[in-house]
């Protein structure tokens, strides 16, 4: 079995091209790096090199194993120097990979986890698209909306958001519109934004309120909640947003709510798989998110 100094010794050789330089270079004895070199060749079954009274030559096998190890032994070396300066580090936070829509993770959550003694990664993504990567593994953790039943999978409640109807500080007022049916017809007779072509969120607020399905279509789809609330903002149309995301428009004037005696809510969740429900990390994700 070929020994990793040898080849150590090998290249060394082949570099300065004497053995005494090589065991200079190496800090080793002259015998012990024609030790090696002896040993490398009686392996292999072929000289490596010419010997001459200044220099030593290398042969074609010679060249032809330098060129095949030395980038491997280079990456091996680098790799062992890598691994010496990792273990002189401090260590490392845990890992945690979390799933979360992007509106509630900058707007809500992120601010849980100040001091948190894991490290982070976040990936964004819809419901059913994290709940997915959750099921394969790619996440640990997701935050959703959707407790979507899957073999595995388990749900925790967080909390309930709150919607109500967005619209620009600049806008028109409700005109005296008191009953249901007066606030349905104001309301579809004004410019709307939703987040998905189907109305997703100002289906939901319709159906509970109204018991019907919204005649409406948007004027603009924008699939970013945080996009929706700029658009309202600059007086582009009105939404159903969640009041955790329009608290500081409103708080600067930016923004009101209508009809603020009608919302709805949504029960958000965080998923994990069963076998990691009493990890310690779900437990104090779930701590710092539970309200």
């Amino acid at each position: 079995m070929i020994d990793f100094e040898w080849y150590r010794s090998f290249i060394s050789i082949y570099k300065h091209g004497s053995v005494s330089a090589a065991a200079k270079a190496r800090i080793l004895t002259q015998p012990a790096m024609s030790q090696h070199l002896a040993a490398l060749e009686a392996e292999l079954g072929e000289s490596l090199f010419v010997r001459s009274p200044r220099k030593m030559i290398p042969t074609e096998k010679g060249k032809e194993l330098y060129t095949k190890i030395v980038p491997l032994i280079e990456k091996l070396e680098s790799t062992s120097l890598e691994l010496r300066n990792e273990s002189n580090q401090p260590s490392l936070a845990p890992l945690v990979k979390l799933g979360t829509p992007p509106e509630y993770f900058t707007k809500a959550a992120i601010k849980e986890f100040k001091g948190l003694d894991l490290r982070l990664s976040v990936q964004f993504g819809v419901a059913q698209e994290l709940q997915k990567k959750l099921s394969a593994g790619e996440v640990d953790l997701v935050i959703t909306t959707q407790k979507t039943p899957i073999a595995g999978i388990e749900y925790q409640k967080i909390e309930d958001e709150v919607f109500v109807v967005v619209a620009s500080i600049e806008s028109e007022t409700e005109s005296g519109a008191k009953s249901l049916e007066e606030i349905e017809a104001w309301l579809t007779g004004k410019e709307w934004l939703s987040y998905g072509t189907e109305l997703p969120i100002v289906r939901r607020y319709w159906r509970e309120h109204f018991n019907k399905r919204p005649e409406i279509q948007p004027s603009h789809v924008i699939p970013d909640l945080r996009a929706v609330l700029e658009a309202i903002e600059n007086n582009m149309g009105k939404s159903v947003l969640p009041t955790y995301l329009v608290k500081d428009a409103i708080e600067a004037g930016k923004t009101k709510i209508l009809f603020p005696h009608l919302s709805v809510e949504n029960t958000i969740y965080l998923a994990y798989k069963m076998e990691n429900r009493d990890h310690p990390h779900v437990r104090e994700i779930l701590r710092r998110l539970k309200r």
